[in-house]
């Protein structure tokens, strides 16, 4: 269901989405999709918080969690708290961090499309505000390994710098909107963002 909705969402908008239209996708029925997420919000947030962990490892997080629990969801993330150096931890952040990206950014008209309606307006508010706070905790852990940030540069700079520009609006922009290659695109902001936040 939630793999139906996101194809949906991504091709239609999710304004342009049913829940009838999901439940058709899915196989299942419309009152199956009630019980199961309550609202189409819900489900955007579903979908959405499928698409950055991934389909496979998706469970909904507790009410309210704070970043530390929802960091180690990524299969990666110990991975990265265990690189010895600031630039094999980005390496690991990167290469995961496009496939967000990656499977994020079909939804990114879903999303922008989603503020006519309060509750999925609401879900878009308290996802932007977690992708902060995961950059801020990921900048947080390079600033502490051998090789730190680029010199001069402020956690809190350095955690701007990645809101700004690892971003799946920046993603998708440079994908569909330029029709940039995945690898064209993965290129550039590689050695854009290791510029910026590493240094030489």
């Amino acid at each position: 269901m939630v793999r139906a909705a996101y194809d949906l969402f991504s091709e239609r908008g999710y304004l342009g989405t049913t829940i009838a239209e999901v439940a058709q996708q899915s196989g299942v029925a419309v009152p199956t999709i009630y019980y199961t997420f309550g609202t189409k919000a819900a489900l955007l947030a579903e979908s959405l918080g499928a698409a950055v962990v991934g389909f496979d490892h998706w469970r909904e997080p507790p009410p309210d969690p704070d970043i530390t629990e929802l960091m180690p969801r990524h299969q990666w993330w110990a991975a990265f708290q265990a690189a010895p150096t600031s630039e094999a931890a980005f390496a690991v952040f990167f290469t995961h961090g496009v496939g967000i990206l990656e499977r994020v950014a079909p939804l990114v008209a879903a999303l922008h499309g989603a503020g006519g309606d309060v509750e999925a307006a609401a879900v878009v508010e308290v996802s932007e505000r977690r992708r902060v706070e995961s950059y801020r905790e990921t900048v947080r852990d390079l600033a502490r390994k051998p090789g730190g940030l680029r010199p001069g540069l402020s956690p809190a700079k350095a955690t701007d710098i990645l809101v700004v520009l690892f971003s799946a609006e920046l993603y998708q922009s440079l994908r569909t909107g330029r029709g940039w290659s995945t690898a064209r695109t993965t290129a550039f902001l590689r050695e854009l963002l290791s510029a910026q936040l590493l240094g030489e």
